[in-house]
Order: structure tokens, then C-alpha cells, then sequence
């Protein structure tokens, strides 16, 4: 009861939070003048944003598929592809990240790999992402003066990208320290007790195993070079879009708008990040000369476009291959690791107590 009634209230709030960003975006426009710009839409290059968005998603498959094989060389690149699209289209359209667990825990046959595993590799990929596109956000930058945007987005991207690369620094440098504690600490007698140490053990061994990937300055630098592959090809989306609507934007205007509005899409809010990302993209693009209405008409687009056929194809086919979405939820009640995860935390304060008097 307490669980439903919490994530009732985190489910409100995130509406909450979608209505406030909608209302600051449509505050003060002219709907007459947003008609007109979305009448003067350019079909074509709206299907030229297509392409690019095919092509950005193929890269990141690529990349998520380059993780795996590192430990499952005989991982084909064709069964990456869904379990990456699905998850996409269900964090579209469910709260909590139900995506990502289902492509944790939902295709681990299919993927040949624990589900630790799969877990690791999402959380690479969110911290190169989140440096890429914090690259994106300060090139934009220099080319505005100072004080148009605002100050405090700019220092909460400024944290988040320091945040990034002292993770990717800390998984080089000091990930065998990290491995050698969490397996004295899976030896420790509470988890003996609760006959949970080889249980932690193994999972620890295959979350730390594939974090070690970006140990290899090779791999990291493939793996960041995909990266500003996948991020240029969506920007290439947000470029299609601006032309599409006749933006009267400089031509790093789409590109900062890349950066805010994808970075935006971190504040929670409903499922599809509505709301956030559209008023966010709309800023960036304003910044660099676009007028609002025309400037609220390519968020929207933008947004149309990444959200419609990437949650369409995701869910088309799970519904073609008889999964229910009701049954994500009941995918991590179910699977004997989930249940273990969430029996450890509800004991982790336990475990802290005791851990701080043996040591």
C-alpha cells in the first residue's frame, strides 16, 4: 500500500512538473503566429530528420553492441537491436525508468548476459552521453554573451559534467580498489548469515567486469568517438527541424538546443519528458536569435520526431511478440535478482551498522 501510494505521489509530482515546463513554454506566445509556423512546416526536411535519427540509433546500438561483445564475443549485432529499441519506446511511455529494467532484466537470454552486466553497460553509456552532451551545451556557449541563458542551468551542467569524467576517471583509475572492497564486503558475516554472499559476489563480479571496459584507453576512446557519432547525427535531427521551420537561428542555435533540451530531460517529470525537454529545447534555440513561436514549434517537432517513431517501432514490437507492458513491473517482482536487490536494500541500513562496528 505504501509502495502504490509513493509511487502515486512521484507519479503526480512528475505531471506536476510537465504542466509547469508546458505552461512556461506556451506563456506569451501568439497562437495565431505558432498556426502559421507549423502551416509553414517543411515536410521534407522533416523526413530528412528521420534519416539522421535512423542513423544516430544505429550508431548507438553499435556501441552498446560493442560493450556486450567485449564479453560475449559471439553476441550478434541483430539481437541488440530490439531489446535497445523496446526500452526506448517504454521509458517513453512508463514512469520509472521501466525501460531500462526491462532491457536489464527482460532480454538477458536473448543477450547471453547476467543482468549486472547489462546494467553496467547502461550506466557507461549514460556517463558518456551526459559528457558528450555537456560538450555540446559549452561550445554552445561560448557563442552567446553572457547572462542569456540561465545561470543556474549552466552551473548544474557544469556539476553534472564534472561529475561525468570524474567517474570515467575513477573507473580507470581506481576500479581495482572498488572490486577488492566490494568483495570484502560480500564476505562480511551479514551476508554469510542471510546466505547472501555468493549472491553478492557474483552480481558485484559482473557489474565491476564490464565498468572495467573503460580501463582500456582504446576501447574508452571507440567508445567516445561512437558517442559523438550518435550525439552529431541527432543534432543533425534538431538542424533538419530548425530548417524546417524556418528558424531564424545561428548555426550552432539547433546544436545548444540539442544540449539543453536533452540535458532538461534529467529534471523528472511525466514519461516521454514532456514538458522539460520542449520548453528546454525551446530556450536554446531562442538564445541564438529564433523567435518564440517559431522557437516552440521546432521543440515540439523535434520532439515528435524523436518520440513518434522510436516509441512506435518499440512498441510494435512487443506487441507482435506478445509482451504485455502491465507485466515490466511484475518482470522485477519476478526475477530472483531483483528480488535479492530489493530485500538487500531494505536491510542496507543494517548492514551499514553493523559493517561500522567490525571494521
Amino acid at each position: 500500500m505504501r509502495s502504490a501510494r509513493s509511487k502515486g505521489l512521484k507519479v503526480s509530482i512528475g505531471l506536476a512538473v510537465t504542466a509547469s515546463f508546458l505552461w512556461l513554454l506556451m506563456r506569451g506566445i501568439d497562437l495565431d503566429a505558432l498556426g502559421q509556423a507549423f502551416a509553414a512546416l517543411s515536410v521534407p526536411f522533416v523526413l530528412l530528420g528521420l534519416v539522421f535519427l535512423t542513423a544516430g540509433y544505429a550508431v548507438r546500438i553499435v556501441r552498446w553492441w560493442c560493450m556486450l561483445r567485449v564479453l560475449e564475443p559471439n553476441l550478434s549485432f541483430r539481437v541488440c537491436v530490439w531489446p535497445f529499441l523496446t526500452s526506448i519506446a517504454v521509458n517513453n511511455v512508463l514512469p520509472f525508468r521501466a525501460g531500462d529494467a526491462l532491457r536489464v532484466l527482460g532480454f538477458r537470454r536473448q543477450l547471453q548476459s547476467p543482468a549486472l552486466r547489462v546494467l553496467g553497460t547502461l550506466v557507461i553509456e549514460r556517463v558518456l552521453d551526459l559528457v558528450v552532451l555537456a560538450g555540446f551545451f559549452f561550445l554552445g556557449l561560448l557563442g552567446l554573451p553572457d547572462g542569456v541563458f540561465r545561470r543556474k542551468f549552466v552551473v548544474a551542467v557544469t556539476w553534472l559534467a564534472g561529475l561525468g569524467i570524474a567517474a570515467i576517471l575513477a573507473l580507470m583509475l581506481i576500479l581495482p580498489l572498488i572490486e577488492r572492497f566490494w568483495f570484502r564486503l560480500s564476505e562480511h558475516r551479514f551476508f554469510a548469515g542471510q546466505n547472501w554472499a555468493e549472491a553478492v559476489g557474483r552480481h558485484g563480479a559482473h557489474l565491476i567486469e564490464v565498468l572495467g571496459l573503460v580501463r582500456s584507453a582504446p576501447r574508452l576512446l571507440a567508445l567516445i568517438g561512437l558517442s559523438v557519432v550518435a550525439w552529431t547525427c541527432e543534432g543533425a535531427v534538431f538542424v533538419s527541424v530548425a530548417v524546417a521551420v524556418h528558424a531564424d537561428a545561428a548555426p550552432m542555435g539547433p546544436w545548444f538546443s540539442l544540449a539543453t533540451g536533452t540535458i532538461a530531460t534529467l529534471i523528472p517529470s511525466s514519461p516521454g519528458y514532456i514538458g522539460t525537454f520542449d520548453y528546454f529545447a525551446a530556450q536554446g534555440i531562442e538564445a541564438y536569435g529564433t523567435p518564440p513561436e517559431v522557437a516552440a514549434t521546432f521543440a515540439l517537432t523535434v520532439h515528435a520526431v524523436l518520440w513518434t517513431p522510436l516509441t512506435g517501432s518499440g512498441l510494435l514490437y512487443l506487441l507482435l511478440h506478445g509482451v504485455r507492458l502491465r507485466s515490466i513491473y511484475e518482470k522485477k517482482r519476478s526475477v530472483p535478482l531483483a528480488r535479492f536487490l530489493l530485500n538487500f536494500m531494505g536491510k542496507v541500513a543494517e548492514a551499514l551498522q553493523r559493517i561500522r562496528r567490525d571494521f
